[in-house]
């Protein structure tokens, strides 16, 4: 008995550790209408620092490591960049239903906490888990004891037939084979990860296919997985920009299964000359696109009418870009996504403000989690530097390895499954990257044992 209520104390003084990191802000000179590169007097690395803090080694506060930027990009106006980009990520017209946005997944704290028709049932088909016996319904959270997974809504099964110029935003598609989520929208087959801090990682996706190396197509970089010819454009510390062209035509995600990016009858077909965020209202204390917004008309303003996706990547690429984008429009909707999400950093919570010297930002209880959390707890193995990862870029340049450590691979079934990061954590529900821990507090005390490789 006391080996477990020592084992409970750890748990909830490294959980009260987390809310502390968890606490999502975004720094003003990484989060508004601006650049997303870093600002003066930011370190390059995030080394450890022997001030603040509960004392030396503690890494430093988020604020101070550099948020990396891809190599030989096109944008020559990165708060143009920001803003096509955010517009992107909100825009309902871009799903294939005219109602699917990236944000539709990504809308608290970069991540989704549905739990409605949110279990994928996996390779059985079978639905049985959290009260869950047939699509379209509530999950209650709980563990997971088969092949079920939590992911998050995408759209009804459909195959695309062609864009349509109706303001609705919906695509023509036809009915696809006969899936286990009929009649509901279909789920993914993996929890949706946050969108916040991903500016930092050497690969995206939870099994890292999302590659550094941009090929301005698809999220394959120049690997054999790429089957889509040769590279538009070969960017590097680019795997935010890979991520982001990865869901946008995807078939359970976001699209009618089969819709292409660029060329004749694509997404870039569909998007260039419609006018941006038609169907939605933009609040004017909007951090990045509230100067241009038309409210309470829908949409945005360039000058005196409503803006189109060409006049915006115009603004973001330079002259002439805009008419010419229609065959590479993906290299060009990668960047801009891209730009938007790296000025999501969480560098404003009281964990950051701890490491920055303020002794009094946490409570004794989460100090105390926190020196489990990187002293007997081995926390800090997988969940490294002061982005609390070890998959990511400046972890890779102070080391040397790959995004992935010989701990954090020991520690899992499958050595393409990068751990989930820590930042953030409280708002995403339910844990771990398949959902199949129900609490935090589950997460912390097994972690030693993956919950799951796929």
């Amino acid at each position: 008995m006391g080996g477990r209520r020592s084992l409970r104390v750890i748990v909830s003084a490294i959980l009260l550790a987390g809310v502390a990191v968890a606490s999502v802000g975004v720094a003003s000179g990484k989060g508004g209408s601006g650049g997303s590169g870093s600002g003066a007097g930011e370190t390059e690395t995030a080394a450890t620092s022997g001030g603040g803090g509960s004392g030396g080694g503690d890494p430093l506060p988020l604020s101070r490591v550099a948020v990396p930027k891809p190599s030989g990009t096109e944008v020559v106006d990165t708060g143009a960049a920001v803003r096509l980009g955010k517009a992107f990520f909100w825009d309902t017209q871009v799903g294939g239903d005219g109602k699917q946005a990236c944000a539709s997944c990504h809308f608290q704290a970069g991540a989704d906490v549905r739990t409605k028709n949110s279990l994928n049932p996996g390779p059985d088909g079978i639905f049985g888990s959290g009260g869950v016996t047939a699509a379209g319904q509530m999950f209650n959270l709980s563990n997971i004891l088969n092949d079920d997974r939590v992911g998050s809504q995408g759209l009804r099964a459909r195959v695309f037939k062609q864009i349509k110029t109706t303001s609705d935003g919906a695509d023509s598609c036809n009915v696809a084979p006969k899936t286990p989520f009929d009649p509901e929208r279909q789920v993914t087959g993996r929890n949706t990860p946050t969108a916040v801090g991903a500016a930092y990682l050497r690969e995206v996706f939870w099994d890292g296919r999302a590659n550094h190396a941009f090929n301005g197509m698809n999220p394959f970089g120049m690997t054999k997985n790429n089957l889509d010819g040769a590279p538009f454009v070969s960017f590097e510390n680019a795997a935010l920009l890979s991520q982001s062209v990865g869901p946008a035509n995807n078939g359970v995600e976001m699209s009618c299964a089969g819709r292409p990016f660029n060329g004749p009858n694509s997404l870039g077909a569909k998007l260039l000359n419609r006018i941006v965020l038609q169907n939605q209202v933009i609040s004017k204390t909007d951090s990045v696109l509230g100067a241009m917004s038309a409210a309470p008309a829908n949409g945005l303003m360039c000058g005196t009418h409503k803006c189109t996706y060409k006049e915006l990547i115009t603004a973001a690429f330079g002259p002439g870009t805009g008419d010419k984008a229609l065959p590479w429009f993906s290299k060009y909707w990668g960047q801009a996504v891209a730009a938007y999400e790296a000025t999501l950093i969480p560098d404003q919570t009281p964990f950051d403000k701890f490491l920055g010297g303020d002794k009094t930002a946490m409570t004794a209880k989460q100090q105390r989690g926190w020196d489990r959390f990187k002293g007997k707890g081995g926390c800090i193995h997988c969940h490294a530097g002061s982005e609390l990862s070890d998959a990511t870029m400046s972890l890779r340049r102070r080391t040397g390895s790959s995004t992935r450590t010989a701990a954090t691979r020991a520690s899992t079934t499958s050595a393409c499954v990068r751990p989930p990061r820590t930042r953030v954590a409280r708002a995403r529900a339910p844990a771990a990257r398949c959902g199949r821990s129900a609490a935090r507090r589950r997460i912390t005390a097994r972690s030693r044992r993956p919950c799951c490789a796929t």
